[in-house]
């Protein structure tokens, strides 16, 4: 089947968003702020099932949602002309005294105020407006949606330095379509976690990364 990649702080050290839609054909966005995003779903056929059970109406349609969970962030951000980069200095600027001298630095902060570091990121409105589309077409067509991003969005799934700086957002979202989506899977937090939560059932599970693999 098809490959799907999102992309994360990693990646972003090292190569630009043109390269990796090059690399790891992404379909990144141009919005009119003249940065790229890459958010995109895909319809995953099923190809286990034979034509019989594909034509039937009790068969599963699944949808794959990719987020970029790096849509606000300072990595690969012109400083001078990057809208989404001037939110991401005024999100960390307000939440996390450290920066911008030790902008990695969770030092002092508490909880989930940890989150707020420079190698993690947010969501920006038009990619939750997107989501909140894409989710309602997926229930108007009776599928059923797994989500994937780079970073965890359940805090409960992961340590609270790993998390999406508007976590709560993205969450709230998915919560009210929690009779679409099944599971939301991440990476970013090495050592992994998984809970399953207690609002909408919905599964938060976040992939350890292959460096703590014995």
């Amino acid at each position: 089947g098809k490959i799907l990649n999102t992309y994360g702080n990693h990646e972003l050290y090292n190569l630009s968003r043109d390269r990796l839609a090059e690399k790891l054909n992404i379909p990144f966005t141009l919005e009119d702020t003249g940065d790229l995003v890459g958010y995109y779903t895909h319809l995953i056929e099923n190809c286990n099932q034979n034509e019989e059970e594909q034509s039937s109406s009790s068969s599963m349609k699944l949808r794959a949602l990719v987020l970029d969970t790096y849509d606000l962030c300072l990595l690969d951000r012109c400083p001078d002309s990057s809208h989404k980069r001037h939110r991401a200095h005024e999100i960390l600027s307000a939440n996390n005294h450290n920066y911008p001298h030790e902008e990695n630095s969770p030092e002092g902060l508490e909880g989930t105020n940890r989150r707020f570091v420079a190698f993690n990121g947010g969501i920006d409105e038009p990619q939750l407006e997107w989501l909140r589309c894409s989710l309602e077409m997926a229930r108007e067509n009776e599928e059923k949606v797994i989500v994937f991003s780079h970073q965890p969005i359940h805090p409960d799934s992961t340590w609270p330095t790993c998390l999406v700086w508007n976590y709560d957002e993205v969450l709230d979202i998915l919560r009210s379509y929690k009779d679409v989506i099944i599971a939301s899977f991440s990476g970013h937090a090495h050592k992994g976690g998984y809970v399953r939560d207690e609002e909408s059932g919905i599964h938060f599970r976040s992939v350890e990364a292959i460096l703590e693999s014995s």
